[in-house]
């Protein structure tokens, strides 16, 4: 386990379900606030475990290897100059180091306008806790064939009002090569037989980078879970997940991809260069997420990913309160 020389025994808490996504009565997400992490994991609402229709687990959280890995969500390891990734932060010339840095993800109410629809209204602090951006989540999910399930999910960034605009870096962007990572990343868990591919080509040296407005346009990966199994469901067995962008704009970002390493894929919003949030122009990026059971073919993944979710025709519901100050 990596912990910082300051907190040599680290502890982790538990955190607070914000909601439950559920298909057909089936649990299939637990939307987490994630407050229960130490400050050094840059603390942020995520979903876990993300489950596919029988069962298995397609998510991890606070692995041993890299505690800060939070399911599936959003975290970017620079943002003006504050860690809200979580570990050690990556420095031009002097590669990663431990600084207290880090920042966290504060849920502050969510809106859920259908039973498989929901809003969360999430505020980005900084080290010191001042609002660095204000984020608006939107999940939908719904059943997609016999075996699967898919959740698109948007995330809008804004800067507060009055302030300048915020900068968004990543390892890649302040210099080290391939690392890219930062935006939307989902830990997978456990497992072996690992295929990753994209319509493109396979492989993790030769799918990590690749760009979906180039062809790449949706990443997938199909593997056995070896994750523990929890509650009454069973944890194991094959799977597939897979990303794809929802918009042109997500379409220009490359996707991250580890396998060897650790078992993960994401998309980056600031591979080689930093993004910057404007005031007068949010940031945005949309993706389309797919959970199935069993080892996916090419074009099965490519048309259920294609394909429209059912439009929403159920009564709104309460909003949750607010948790924040």
């Amino acid at each position: 386990m990596k912990a910082p020389p300051w907190e040599p025994s680290p502890a982790w808490g538990p955190s607070a379900t914000l909601a439950e996504l559920t298909i057909d009565g089936t649990a299939v997400a637990v939307c987490a606030d994630g407050a229960g992490a130490p400050e050094f994991d840059s603390p942020r609402p995520h979903l876990h475990p993300v489950r596919t229709l029988a069962g298995v687990v397609v998510t991890d959280a606070a692995p041993a290897d890299h505690t800060w890995h939070m399911g599936l969500g959003l975290g970017v390891q620079d943002v003006n100059g504050h860690n809200l990734w979580g570990g050690r932060t990556y420095l031009r010339g002097t590669g990663y180091t431990w600084r207290r840095d880090h920042g966290r993800i504060r849920h502050d109410r969510s809106e859920q306008a259908a039973a498989t629809a929901l809003a969360q209204h999430l505020t980005w602090l900084s080290s010191d806790d001042e609002p660095l951006l204000a984020e608006t989540r939107e999940l939908r999910w719904a059943r997609a064939g016999a075996h699967a399930w898919r959740l698109d999910l948007a995330s809008t960034l804004t800067v507060p009002p009055g302030a300048q605009p915020v900068r968004l870096g990543s390892p890649g962007a302040h210099g080290r090569e391939g690392g890219g990572y930062g935006g939307l990343f989902w830990r997978l868990p456990a497992c072996d037989d690992v295929r990753v591919r994209t319509p493109l080509d396979h492989g993790e040296d030769r799918v990590h980078g690749s760009v979906p407005a180039d062809g790449a346009r949706w990443l997938a990966w199909s593997a056995r879970s070896t994750a523990d199994s929890t509650g009454d469901m069973p944890g194991t067995g094959p799977f597939t997940v897979a990303l794809a962008p929802a918009d042109a704009v997500t379409a220009r970002d490359p996707w991250f991809v580890r396998v060897s390493g650790y078992p993960g894929l994401g998309s980056s919003l600031a591979w080689s260069e930093p993004a910057d949030v404007l005031p007068s122009l949010p940031l945005r990026r949309a993706f389309r997420c797919l959970v199935a059971d069993g080892r996916l073919p090419d074009d099965e993944v490519g048309r259920l990913l294609d394909a429209p979710l059912p439009p929403l025709d159920e009564s709104p519901t309460p909003a949750t309160p607010e948790t924040g100050p």
